[in-house]
């Protein structure tokens, strides 16, 4: 659910920072469900329901901010948020370092956790003391007897918590994927951290699965069965390990056939470039090394790409591929089987 897929199910709602920001088509959906939930059982009101929906739409745009600013920090640029009830969907364009992928992801959840202290410690000032009831996934101790300023604090503590909770989750495109990836990524590399990945989304997925039919009978809280929310993590582990099973047969480079491509269109001189003028003897030795960094930058910005358009290959064939995505595919591949063959670097 990255690049095309997420922006064909998601309404465009304007521009921050240079990056588009798209709402996913879930979060109407999410809104028309709770006006129905409301309307059927009373437990809550329209109204308060509306609120539930702004403070969790309200914590995904803080998380996705928080995603954005970390990205940039580390070198990275976000051209796309698309904004999904669990998260962002589409993932910010980082350079190819284990510690820029474990830093982008690190600043989701602790945009959680901050929201959550920061919404109890405004609920304490205001005299609600019974903060720790919030944190009861299945059976929160809300007041709905209180204004709506003290019921959207409320909210966010328990909405937050919830979502750290999801967001822990190893499996795309939930935080908890990239932050185990970014801590194998040094030690086994980038290949096998995605396959290790895949293999624990697929052995949780049939684990929750087993634990859902053994535990059919019980309940959370006083109506929510324990099935339910095993089956729906179930799904999504399933979804994520099958996802990262196919991502990594790109990963380690398959046999794609050559593209004949005038690689030299990558290394024009940009008209912004520093022009001074430098020794006839150095003028090779400049251009050498301008063009090494040139190439390295375009290998960096197509390797943080990668990812995004094998993901499009879940739902699509290679063949139906943009030239310009065919064409990243298959340097990157040559990419990879080159650095597999190439002895390692003397320190």
């Amino acid at each position: 659910m990255y690049g095309a897929l997420t922006s064909s199910w998601s309404l465009r709602l304007g521009r921050w920072q240079g990056c588009e920001v798209r709402l996913h088509i879930h979060f109407p959906l999410l809104a028309l469900a709770v006006m129905l939930a409301a309307t059927v059982s009373g437990l809550f009101t329209a109204g308060e329901g509306l609120v539930a929906v702004g403070v969790w739409l309200a914590s995904v745009a803080v998380h996705e901010g928080a995603r954005m600013v970390a990205a940039s920090r580390v070198g990275g640029r976000t051209h796309m948020i698309v904004l999904a009830p669990t998260g962002g969907l589409a993932q910010p364009h980082l350079p190819a370092d284990p510690p820029a992928h474990l830093v982008t992801a690190l600043a989701g959840p602790t945009a959680f956790l901050g929201m959550i202290v920061a919404a109890a410690c405004a609920l304490v000032a205001l005299g609600r003391v019974e903060v720790l009831g919030l944190l009861s996934l299945f059976a929160p101790e809300l007041d709905s007897g209180g204004s709506r300023l003290v019921l959207a604090m409320q909210l966010a503590v328990w909405i937050n918590a919830w979502l750290l909770l999801v967001n822990l989750v190893p499996a795309p495109p939930l935080d908890g994927a990239e932050l185990l990836r970014g801590l194998l990524w040094p030690l086994v590399g980038r290949a096998s951290a995605t396959a290790a990945m895949s293999h624990f989304a697929l052995g949780a997925a049939a684990g929750t699965a087993l634990l859902a039919v053994v535990l059919q009978h019980q309940t959370l809280g006083e109506v929510v069965p324990a099935w339910f929310p095993l089956s729906v993590l179930s799904v999504v582990l399933l979804y994520g390990g099958n996802r990262l099973s196919r991502q990594r047969r790109y990963d380690v480079g398959l046999d794609i056939e050559q593209l004949q491509l005038d690689e030299s269109l990558w290394l024009q001189p940009q008209p912004e470039e520093d022009r001074e003028a430098v020794l006839v003897e150095h003028l090779q030795q400049r251009q050498e090394e301008t063009i090494d960094r040139k190439r390295r930058q375009r290998e960096d910005l197509e390797d943080a790409r990668v990812d995004d358009i094998l993901a499009r290959l879940t739902a699509t064939t290679f063949d139906k591929l943009s030239e310009e995505e065919q064409a990243i595919l298959r340097r990157a591949s040559r990419r990879y089987r080159r650095r597999r063959h190439e002895p390692p670097r003397e320190r």
